[in-house]
C-alpha cells in the first residue's frame, strides 16, 4: 500500500471521560466524549454473526478490542493500521486481541494472501468495517483493501462454481481414469530428463504473433501445449512433444475427438476428461493434483504405485508451467499467455473457442481494465484474474524463478516474472544445432495379468463401502423422518443416529467418499447456521433440515459414485478377458 500521507502529526488529548484518544492531522479516531461506549455502540452496529471481519484502522484501539470480544470460535478480526506508531504501541501492549491478527498496511501481499486463505472458509461473508476518519486520512489504501476483498470473493466464486458445476463429472472422470493410470506412467519418470529451453504455448490472443517464430525453432525447443491451444498449434502445422489436458467437461473433450498426434504424447490429470485417452488410444503420462491432498494417497492406494502430485491453479497452463519446470532444467518461455482479451478476442485464432467480444458480452462477463504486460491497461474478467493469481503463487514455489520468462508479449501483467520478448528468449537460449531427446515410452513395462486381477478386487472392495454408505445413509433419513416432534429429537433417534454416524466416520476418513463427503458438509454447515437470538424450536428445525439434507446428498453421491466404479470395473474385466485370450494363442 502506498501509505498516501507520507506524514502525519498524530496528538495524544484526553476525552471527557478520561480516557486516552488521538488525534492525527486535526481528524478525531475517537469519541472526545467516551470512547468505550462509542466502540461499543459501533460495534453493535457493524459486526455480523459468522463473517471474517477486517477493521480499517486500529487508533487508540478501542473499536478494535470491542470488536475482538465478539468474535466467536469460527470468526476472525484482520485489523490493518497504516500508521506505525499505532502499530508498535498494539504491539508493546501486553493485553492481546482475541482472535484477531493485525497488519501493517504496506504489507499488501501479507494481507492479500490471509484473505484469500480465509475467503474458501467464510465464502462471501466478509464483513470490511473503516474505523472513524480513516477513509479521509487514507482513501487510496483503504479503496486497495476494498479492492483486494472484492476481487478475493469474486475468484473463489468463480472457483466454487466451476467446482460445483463439474463435481459430478469429476468424480466420474476420475474414476474411470483410473483404467488408463494403471498402465500408463508416472509423470515424475520424466523429472528433469531434458535440459533444453521449454516453451509453453497457451491460446491468447498474443499467440498467432509468435507462430512464425516458433515454426523456425521448434525441433530445438521443448514444446509443451496448454489443452486446447493445440488445435491452433495443429492449424499452423505444429505439433507440439506434450499437451497437457486437466479439465473434465465435455468441452475438453471436443477440444481432442478429431485430433490425429502423429509424436505428442498426452500428459494428463487423472481428473480430465475421461474420453480423451479412448480417442487417442496411446500410452500417457498421468498426475494428480497437489490442491486435494489426500487425491493423491487415494489413487496410490487404488493403483498401488507412486502417483505424481502437481501444484496449478484454475487453469491447464497453471499446470503446464509446472511441468515445464519439473521436466527440463532448462529456461521456460510461456507465450500466448495473454489472461486479457487482447484486441477485443477471446483466444488465439484457429482455437475452437475463439470469438470476437462485443459490448454485450463485456457487461455478461463483468470485464474490468487492470495492468498489462506493458503497463498498459487491458480488458479482462475474475476468470482470468484467477488465473493470474495462481500463476504469482505458482512461481513463488520454484526454486529457481529466474528460469520463468514471460514471452508473451501482450494481455495482462504477471507479477514476479521477467519480461523479454520471444524473440530474445530465443536468441539467448536456443541451440539451432542441438535438437531434443525424447523419452522412449514404450520402454515402461506394462502391467501383467495378475496385477489387473488385483487391480479389479481392490475395486470390488471400494463398491461395497459405497453399498454400506448408501444403506447407513438411507437408514439415517428414514430415522428423521420418524421424529414425531416438531421442536426436539427422540433421545432413541438421536443415539441411533450417533451409531450412523459412528459407522460413517472411518469412512469419510480417506477414499473417494472423502472426497465426495468433506465438500458435502463443509456446503450443508455453510448453509445451516444459526440465527442471532435463535429460538429453541428454530434450533431444532435448523438442525433436523441440516440432517435431512446431509444424508440425503450423501446417499445420492454414493449411488453416483458407485456407478462409476461399477463401470470401471466391467473395463477392467473385459481388459483381463482379453488378455486371458492373447495368452492362449
Amino acid at each position: 500500500m502506498n501509505n498516501e500521507i507520507q506524514e502525519y502529526e498524530i496528538i495524544e488529548e484526553a476525552a471527557k471521560s478520561g480516557h486516552r484518544i488521538h488525534k492525527v492531522n486535526n481528524y478525531y479516531l475517537h469519541s472526545k466524549y467516551d470512547p468505550i461506549r462509542e466502540a461499543e455502540r459501533f460495534v453493535e452496529r457493524h459486526y455480523k454473526k459468522h463473517h471474517l471481519h477486517i477493521l480499517f484502522g486500529i487508533g487508540s484501539g478501542y473499536i478494535a478490542e470491542s470488536l475482538s470480544k465478539k468474535m466467536s470460535e469460527d470468526e476472525f478480526l484482520i485489523v490493518v493500521e497504516p500508521m506505525k506508531p499505532f502499530i508498535e504501541e498494539q504491539w508493546n501492549n501486553n493485553h492481546a486481541l482475541e482472535r484477531t491478527i493485525l497488519i501493517e498496511a504496506r504489507e499488501l501481499e501479507h494481507f492479500k494472501n490471509l484473505v484469500d486463505s480465509l475467503t474458501n472458509q467464510f465464502r462471501n461473508r466478509i464483513q470490511v468495517i473503516c474505523s472513524p476518519n480513516y477513509d479521509k486520512l487514507f482513501p487510496s489504501d483503504y479503496q486497495q483493501i476494498l479492492n483486494i476483498v472484492k476481487d478475493s470473493i469474486y475468484v473463489q466464486k468463480v472457483n466454487e462454481n466451476t467446482i460445483k458445476a463439474f463435481s459430478k463429472e469429476w468424480q466420474q472422470n476420475f474414476i474411470l481414469n483410473l483404467f488408463y493410470g494403471f498402465d500408463d506412467i508416472p509423470l515424475h519418470v520424466l523429472e528433469h530428463y531434458f535440459d533444453v529451453p521449454v516453451v509453453v504455448a497457451s491460446g491468447g490472443p498474443s499467440l498467432t504473433k509468435q507462430i512464425p517464430l516458433l515454426k523456425k525453432i521448434r525441433e530445438h525447443v521443448l514444446l509443451i501445449s496448454s489443452g486446447s491451444t493445440i488445435n491452433t498449434l495443429l492449424n499452423y502445422g505444429i505439433e507440439p512433444d506434450f499437451v497437457v489436458t486437466i479439465d473434465g467437461n465435455i468441452n475438453n473433450y471436443k477440444h481432442f475427438e478429431s485430433l490425429q498426434l502423429k509424436k505428442a504424447k498426452v500428459i494428463y490429470s487423472l481428473s480430465h476428461h475421461e474420453k480423451i485417452l479412448e480417442k487417442l488410444n496411446q500410452r500417457s503420462f498421468y498426475f494428480v493434483s497437489s490442491i486435494i491432498h489426500s487425491l493423491k494417497s487415494y489413487a496410490e492406494k487404488l493403483l498401488n504405485k507412486e502417483v505424481p502430485d502437481i501444484l496449478g491453479g484454475t487453469s491447464v497452463a497453471n499446470f503446464a508451467l509446472n511441468i515445464a519446470y519439473m521436466i527440463s532444467t532448462g529456461p521456460v518461455a510461456l507465450i500466448g499467455q495473454d489472461l486479457a482479451y487482447t484486441d477485443n478476442k477471446t483466444h488465439a485464432e484457429h482455437n475452437k473457442n475463439f470469438k470476437k467480444i462485443d459490448e454485450t458480452y463485456i457487461k455478461e462477463r463483468g470485464m474490468f481494465y487492470t495492468e498489462g504486460y506493458y503497463g498498459d491497461q487491458v480488458l479482462t474478467d475474475y476468470a482470468f484474474l484467477s488465473m493470474k493469481h495462481n500463476f504469482e503463487k505458482l512461481i513463488q514455489t520454484f526454486s529457481r524463478p529466474e528460469r520463468i520468462y514471460n514471452c508473451t508479449e501482450g494481455g495482462i501483467k504477471l507479477e514476479g516474472y521477467q519480461q523479454i520478448s520471444f524473440q530474445e528468449f530465443c536468441d539467448r537460449y536456443v541451440d539451432t544445432n542441438k535438437s531434443v531427446p525424447m523419452f522412449e515410452i514404450d520402454s515402461y513395462p506394462h502391467k501383467d495379468i495378475e496385477e489387473w486381477k488385483e487391480f479389479f478386487i481392490r475395486i470390488e472392495n471400494e463398491i461395497k463401502l459405497h453399498d454400506k454408505v448408501k444403506r447407513l445413509t438411507e437408514e439415517a433419513v428414514l430415522l428423521l423422518k420418524r421424529n414425531a416432534s416438531d421442536t426436539a429429537f427422540d433421545a432413541k433417534i438421536l443415539k441411533k443416529l450417533d451409531k450412523i454416524d459412528e459407522q460413517l466416520k472411518p469412512i469419510f476418513g480417506e477414499g473417494m467418499m472423502s472426497l465426495i463427503a468433506q465438500p458435502i458438509m463443509l456446503d450443508t454447515f455453510n448453509n445451516y447456521l444459526p440465527k442471532e437470538n435463535e429460538t429453541e424450536k428454530e434450533a431444532y428445525q435448523r438442525v433436523y433440515a441440516r440432517s435431512m439434507d446431509l444424508y440425503s446428498r450423501l446417499q445420492e453421491a454414493a449411488i453416483d459414485s458407485k456407478s462409476y466404479f461399477m463401470r470401471l470395473k466391467e473395463k477392467i474385466k473385459n481388459k483381463i478377458m482379453s488378455m486371458d485370450k492373447e495368452g492362449e494363442r
